[in-house]
């Protein structure tokens, strides 16, 4: 789903908890709202659309907007992890906002704090407050938080942390990190004097298999036919999580072969990579920030088989999210480890949040290829992604026709929607002939009026879809 269609799709819902629309530019009222959706359930906010109409903002510029979102990250505190995009729809600058849930709540903007009571963002009473202190434990308890018996600071790798405050400084993430390795975990609650967290292990640890045995990511290569004992090969990482994506990334450049396909009836070849390289970037990214850590067992494996890809991590989608195996519902991100998100945020490899499902689709689907499929069971998520191309649905009245048509005889436009006796559409008739040239059932020869088809050798499929 591009950004453009995803933002149509929120204006056509009314605002609630977690939307909000915004006429116009006020960065006060703004910043007010990003800090009252961390303070709540996080969302989405629309600035340049008033639930009538898209306004637009004609005024604003990409300066502005990137000023508010070094002032989200200059006043809000604890920092917050926040997407900003100016986009234009029919004609008209908007501006998107995304929100995730704070893990580190309350938060304040200018020393004062907010939160959303329905669709309103109201200044927080010391209720609210201490609602926000009470409920906000169940964060702080979570699996990356726990302390990991018997780490010290030494086993961390301290120059993958510089990386992560050299990134975030040099992509405009932040303005005020602390600078010392120590100090910048200490910050984010990865540490806390001597006690190294879970999180700080798999994100920066030298060898954090040592600590977690369900760090590991195994690549197996399974070749076409192979029982279940029977592999290619066999790749096993067992590096904190920045080296392990560098090494899975590097293994996909190394595997990932160029596919060469003709266009139907033109002898012009169009070459790709047989699996999109950045839906395979996100799939990994969503794997290891989504994965559930607290399941011994819980390794990602990544199996290549000649048609597709399997990657399958612990911890399930929540099932409103995906339903039917690849129909993605409108959603914000849901972060299962907010602090290791946050990291790969700083880092630049974490921007679409909240639509990295959508973003793997659209990939695929730009590519003509089978669309990936999600499915869970036993706490377990498993992507498949598939090179192959996506299967072209046929139905009774293309096979009618087909089994009426001869070997070396050409046909028109015209001839197909006379054969139905004129009750199909000139649209229908392009769509019908367009899928059985894609499908190899016809043979286009020529173009423009002049355009017509000949029947192949291709056999139909037996029942029309």
């Amino acid at each position: 789903m591009s950004t453009k269609s995803f933002i149509k799709e929120l204006i056509n819902q009314q605002e609630h908890t977690s939307l909000e629309f915004k006429r116009v530019w006020n960065v006060e009222a703004i910043l007010e709202t990003i800090c009252a959706f961390l303070n709540t359930d996080g969302g989405w906010i629309i600035v340049g659309y008033d639930e009538k109409e898209l306004i637009g903002l004609p005024d604003v510029t990409e300066v502005e907007v990137n000023q508010l979102k070094q002032n989200a990250l200059e006043n809000i505190f604890p920092q917050p992890l926040i997407y900003i995009q100016f986009e234009t729809i029919s004609e008209k600058s908007v501006v998107l906002l995304n929100v995730l849930k704070g893990s580190r709540q309350p938060y304040s903007y200018k020393q004062k704090y907010f939160v959303r009571k329905g669709s309103k963002t109201i200044e927080a009473s010391p209720d609210d407050v201490s609602l926000i202190l009470r409920s906000s434990n169940q964060y702080n308890s979570s699996w990356e938080k726990l302390t990991t018996i018997d780490a010290i600071y030494k086993d961390l790798n301290e120059s993958e942390i510089i990386n992560t405050i050299n990134d975030a400084n040099k992509l405009g993430k932040t303005k005020s990190l602390p600078e010392i390795p120590k100090d910048f975990l200490s910050y984010f609650q990865l540490i806390d004097y001597s006690a190294v967290k879970n999180g700080a292990v798999v994100l920066y640890g030298n060898e954090p298999t040592r600590f977690f045995t369900q760090c590991r990511i195994r690549i197996t290569n399974i070749p076409e036919g192979a029982t279940g004992d029977k592999f290619r090969d066999t790749e096993i990482i067992e590096d904190n999580l920045f080296v392990s994506f560098t090494k899975v990334m590097s293994y996909f450049k190394k595997n990932n072969p160029i596919v060469s396909e003709f266009y139907p009836g033109s002898p012009l070849r169009n070459d790709r990579e047989k699996y999109p390289f950045a839906a395979l970037r996100e799939a990994i990214v969503n794997a290891m920030v989504h994965r559930d850590y607290g399941d011994m067992s819980g390794e990602i494996t990544i199996n290549i088989h000649t048609d597709k890809i399997e990657i399958i991590n612990s911890g399930e989608i929540p099932n409103d999210i995906i339903t039917k195996k690849n129909i993605i519902e409108s959603h914000h991100s849901v972060l299962r480890n907010p602090t290791i998100a946050h990291m790969f945020f700083l880092r630049g490899e974490m921007e679409k949040l909240g639509r990295g499902l959508s973003l793997i689709k659209k990939l695929f689907e730009e590519l003509n290829l089978k669309t990936p499929e999600w499915t869970f069971q036993s706490g377990y998520t498993k992507l498949t992604l598939y090179g192959i191309p996506k299967p072209i649905i046929v139905n009774d009245r293309m096979i009618g026709f087909m089994n009426q048509t001869e070997f070396n005889k050409v046909y028109s436009r015209e001839d197909y929607m006379a054969f139905f006796k004129d009750e199909v559409k000139e649209r229908t008739a392009r769509m019908d002939l367009q899928k059985l040239t894609e499908g190899g059932w016809l043979k286009k020869i020529g173009d423009g009026p002049q355009t017509r088809y000949t029947k192949t050798n291709k056999k139909l499929p037996d029942i029309a879809g």
